[in-house]
């Protein structure tokens, strides 16, 4: 572990339910402030009494508001990776393009679902740079996605599959995080779906 890992990690993991539920009250009250007045109002002292906690009690389980923070991102990395593992599973064998549309439509639902922590959190804490990098759905859920190409192997046409996955994962991503920060042509959740879609499909199998 790196000095930055261990400054992030949290201090303790709650082991019974009153400590989790500590946790998550810590965790809403710090979301719910960044959310409303940014990353610099969330002080240790103020998440703990928005969250009706001791300050004792929040230093129990982190170390700073950094930690907070990245526990945050770790949270959201998981719960969206769950959705997504769901979505890839019932997907699995069906053709890649009836498929394709489905599992895009999740993708694009958990990047807004999570778009605070995905996109906005990582540019107010610097630290959280290369956590952000590091920790993402599409590493926790590697050996799904490669078992998705690997059932479509037939269709597939690209040599490599980690060449086809990366690429894949970076139009779709980057081109979705592009849409959710208005960084794109005025369109609709379905019509870039679809066009997301169509050249998902056609990169792979053309």
């Amino acid at each position: 572990m790196t000095v930055l890992d261990a400054q992030l990690a949290p201090r303790k993991v709650p082991q019974q339910q009153r400590a989790q539920f500590t946790v998550d009250c810590i965790l809403r009250a710090a979301e719910s402030i960044i959310m409303k007045s940014g990353y610099d109002a969330a002080n240790t002292n103020h998440i703990a009494e928005v969250a009706g906690v001791s300050i004792g009690s929040l230093y129990q389980y982190f170390s700073s508001k950094e930690a907070i923070a990245a526990a945050l991102v770790e949270n959201a990395v998981i719960n969206a990776s769950e959705v997504l593992r769901d979505c890839l599973i019932e997907n699995m064998a069906k053709p890649l393009e009836d498929s394709a549309q489905a599992i895009i439509e999740t993708i694009l639902e958990t990047r807004k679902q999570y778009s605070f922590i995905f996109l906005r959190l990582p540019r107010e804490v610097p630290k959280l740079g290369r956590l952000s990098r590091t920790v993402t759905t599409e590493k926790f859920l590697y050996h799904t996605i490669r078992a998705y190409y690997q059932q479509h192997r037939s269709e597939i046409k690209v040599d490599d599959l980690e060449v086809a996955m990366f690429v894949s994962e970076h139009i779709i991503v980057g081109s979705i995080d592009a849409y959710l920060e208005n960084n794109s042509p005025a369109i609709t959740d379905d019509q870039l779906v679809q066009q997301l879609s169509d050249a998902f499909v056609k990169y792979l199998t053309k």
